[in-house]
């Protein structure tokens, strides 16, 4: 893997979490994972004021490049529930913050959009590494 490969999954997830922060969704930490394939998870902090309330003992995001985003709720003991979110493979962090507020049952303010960046080709082409390296 190509250092500008590890370099736009990092910055994505990291542009990810801080949208989510940004948008009253506070995220614990997130991590990115360069193995093959690559991902990632985003766990939500459930210990500060949020504009949703999540009732599971944990909620986040996981994204791949295979299996893009999904919301993974987990309930103890060994519950856990991923609900594939509708958004494309390397879809703009608002899209993110919309897809997870519209699971939550929380409506965004009117004027939020999202700066139309999605992108939803296929892993390891040309246009994939573009598209997360907008981000790095």
């Amino acid at each position: 893997m190509r250092p500008a490969e590890v370099a736009g999954h990092w910055g994505y997830l990291r542009a990810v979490a801080e949208a989510l922060e940004a948008a009253g969704l506070p995220v614990a930490d997130w991590r990115a994972d360069p193995g093959v394939p690559r991902d990632g998870w985003i766990p939500f902090d459930r210990g500060r004021p949020s504009v949703v309330t999540w009732e599971h003992d944990q909620a986040g995001l996981s994204w791949s490049e295979v299996d893009g985003w999904s919301l993974l709720l987990i309930n103890t003991p060994g519950r856990r529930t991923a609900v594939r979110l509708a958004v494309p493979l390397v879809a703009a962090p608002f899209s993110l913050v919309r897809a997870v507020a519209d699971q939550a049952g929380h409506i965004l303010q009117p004027g939020d959009s999202p700066t139309s960046m999605d992108f939803d080709g296929p892993p390891g082409t040309p246009e994939f590494e573009h598209a997360l390296s907008r981000y790095a």
